[in-house]
């Protein structure tokens, strides 16, 4: 393999995967044990969105999209993502799966799509949330207009979403940046502890960035 043929953005992938496989490794069982807890919200909230998208989406989705390999979510190479969607799918991923993803990082990029998107879909334990909570315009005009039930509980999905990501309050997104941060962690996507805008936010919000769980001593 010629590095040089890595993408800079496989490689800072790969680089914050490497991270977080380095920090875990220095946790205690019963410290990783709450941190997975930690995660039990969350998780049963994408379990949701994923059987909404099942029920409603993925009719329309996959044979204008995925089947034709004109997806306007998967079609680019850099995604979008924060650490905390690296971290949740690094935990509750096997061995195997984990793998997959560093084998896919540190080869060129030669598709015309997300460098994650295998042949079954995306490689990911669990899809970032940008990934998770992005349908097309067209998309959501074609289900509103037969599902007119269906618009409200998107709406209903994307409120809930904001309790995990935007940081007016204590959040899960920012507490494990932070929890990470303190294993001596540090990654590019850590944006809610270098995103101006973010940062703003939150101290607008009177938010010290104490994390729920804690690294064990």
């Amino acid at each position: 393999m010629n590095p040089e043929e890595v993408s800079e953005y496989n490689r800072e992938q790969r680089s914050s995967f490497q991270t977080i496989r380095h920090a875990c490794h220095m946790l205690s069982p019963s410290v990783k044990e709450e941190l997975l807890a930690s995660l039990d919200p969350y998780l049963k909230f994408r379990r949701e969105v994923d059987a909404f998208q099942e029920e409603y989406f993925t009719s329309i989705c996959r044979p204008a999209c995925f089947e034709t390999r004109l997806s306007a979510c998967c079609g680019f190479e850099s995604i979008f993502m924060f650490f905390a969607d690296e971290v949740i799918t690094f935990l509750v991923s096997t061995p195997w799966e984990i793998s997959r993803l560093f084998d896919v990082l540190q080869r060129p990029n030669k598709t015309t799509h997300c460098v994650y998107l295998g042949a079954e879909g995306c490689l990911w334990k669990v899809r970032p949330i940008s990934c998770a909570m992005f349908f097309c315009d067209e998309a959501k005009k074609t289900l509103f207009e037969r599902v007119p039930e269906a618009e409200q509980l998107w709406l209903d999905f994307q409120g809930r979403e904001k309790t995990f990501t935007r940081p007016t309050q204590k959040i899960l997104f920012d507490d494990l940046e932070a929890f990470f941060i303190g294993l001596k962690a540090d990654s590019p996507h850590m944006y809610y502890h270098k995103s101006p805008g973010l940062l703003r936010l939150k101290a607008q919000s009177g938010l010290n960035g104490t994390p729920r769980v804690r690294p064990s001593k």
